[in-house]
Parts: C-alpha cells; structure tokens; sequence
C-alpha cells in the first residue's frame, strides 16, 4: 500500500499543483520517511519525487534540510538500488548547489 501511495505522489509531482499540494500537507517528511524505511520500489519512488520537488525550489530544498533530510540521502546514496542512489546523489547536488548560491550572495 505504502509503495502504491509513493506511486501516486510522483505522480502529482510532475504538476504545479501537485507540487504545492504534496508540499502543504507535510509530504516531504512522509517521503523521507518512505527512503529511511520503504521497500526498495518505495525508496526509489519517495527519493524520483522529491528530486521533482526540490529540483527549480530553493524552499523545498531548504525545507528538505529543515526536515532532517541529509542523512536519509546519503544513507540512500551509499545503500540502495542504483536508482535510487543516482537519484540520492542528484538531490543532494541540488542541497549543496543552494547551500554554495547561499553562500555566495552573503556579504
């Protein structure tokens, strides 16, 4: 069931709206609870949705982090399937992306 859910999120990523809805309702805590926790479909698909979440939204990255997420994701980019851990490996390139811009345009 928890993996069929994961689908259907990823699913509602890929739209604005979707975006905004999944995000409103505490879905990125749901999520990185699926990748500490979820069968190795359900990782993947956790891990492919926030990666759409977070990829053109500094705040989804920001809240990401909020939320505890780092080590979840690198937990997953060291041990999962390779999917899994290509797509960890993308978002976490995302977080230090932010983290660097950030840096830069502090005085």
């Amino acid at each position: 069931m928890a993996e069929k859910a994961m689908v259907v999120l990823n699913s509602l990523a890929g739209i604005e709206e979707g975006k905004e809805a999944i995000v409103e309702e505490g879905g990125i805590g749901a999520l990185l609870e699926a990748i500490e926790d979820g069968s190795v479909k359900g990782k993947e698909f956790a891990v492919l949705t926030l990666v759409q979440l977070c990829a053109h939204s500094v705040a989804n990255r920001a809240l990401l982090v909020r939320e505890g997420g780092i080590p979840p994701l690198v937990a997953l980019s060291q041990n999962a399937s390779v999917r899994a851990k290509l797509k960890a490996e993308t978002l976490l390139g995302y977080l230090r992306e932010s983290r660097h811009e950030a840096s830069c345009s502090s005085p």
